[in-house]
């Protein structure tokens, strides 16, 4: 996820302060970021489907996966606007993703 965020140019580290002179933007990216790797901690810990429940799965309800699943799919949502953003950093460089 990481890779994906460097090759579109929006991982926070290649991230410039905003307009505004302000790193708001740079730490929202930040979030994001981790809200991937907390989502893949899950799944390697038994509670998604990719590698079997090692046990009964306790502690984590309904709340907690809708929490997952949606800060997951902002994190989609935004990847896939800056791929279709024909102002993007990584198609003014002449690159591709």
């Amino acid at each position: 996820m990481s890779q994906a965020q460097q090759a579109l140019g929006i991982h926070p580290s290649a991230v410039a302060s905003g307009p505004d002179g302000s790193d708001a933007v740079k730490k929202i990216l930040g979030a994001v970021t981790t809200v991937t790797t907390g989502v893949a901690e899950l799944r390697n810990r038994g509670y998604g489907t990719g590698h079997g429940a090692a046990g009964a799965r306790v502690g984590l309800r309904a709340r907690h996966a809708h929490l997952a699943v949606n800060a997951a799919v902002t994190w989609c949502y935004f990847m896939l606007d800056t791929l279709a953003d024909p102002d993007a950093r990584w198609k003014q460089a002449g690159g591709s993703p």
